[in-house]
């Protein structure tokens, strides 16, 4: 059975249900979740999206990313994608903030959540591997393009480093 997820409003109110499959090449309004899990130094774990991937394939981005299922809340997903993404349960995420749709963020709301453990994320079909940067380390990928960066971690890696 195809995942459903909810279609909202420009309001963030959920209008209807439609499939995940495609849900990037239609105009509809859609709920993720965003995960930045730091260790206890303060380092950041970037997933690197596996090569099957349909949006940004082989790109480093959050920790653990994904849709919003129908009927979900927006920490319930996130939950549940950082048991799935990550292998890690009882994480303590901790919200940050909700951004809006943008051209980045391909129709979705994001609600960003963060949080702290040591244990080491165990990748998922849809992750090539883990790897742990410092800040400046993912600044620098950035800024000078060393690594290639999914447009959404990097709109919200640069509001969380602007706000934090």
């Amino acid at each position: 059975m195809e995942e459903m997820i909810d279609i909202v409003d420009s309001n963030d109110i959920v209008i209807g249900s439609a499939p995940r499959k495609g849900i990037h090449e239609t105009p509809k309004l859609h709920r993720a979740a965003h995960i930045f899990l730091f260790n206890s130094e303060g380092k950041l774990w970037l997933e690197k999206r596996a090569m099957h991937c349909d949006n940004y394939p082989g790109y480093y981005s959050s920790s653990a990313a994904g849709h919003i299922s129908s009927g979900e809340s927006y920490l319930e997903g996130a939950s549940r994608e950082a048991q799935e993404e990550l292998g890690i349960t009882g994480l303590e995420l901790k919200l940050v903030h909700k951004f809006p749709v943008s051209k980045e963020s391909i129709n979705e709301f994001i609600m960003l959540y963060t949080a702290v453990s040591d244990s080491i994320p165990k990748p998922c079909k849809d992750t090539e591997h883990f790897d742990l940067f410092t800040i400046d380390e993912i600044n620098n990928m950035i800024d000078n393009k060393t690594e290639k960066v999914s447009d959404s971690f990097a709109r919200l890696f640069r509001w969380y480093v602007a706000k934090m």
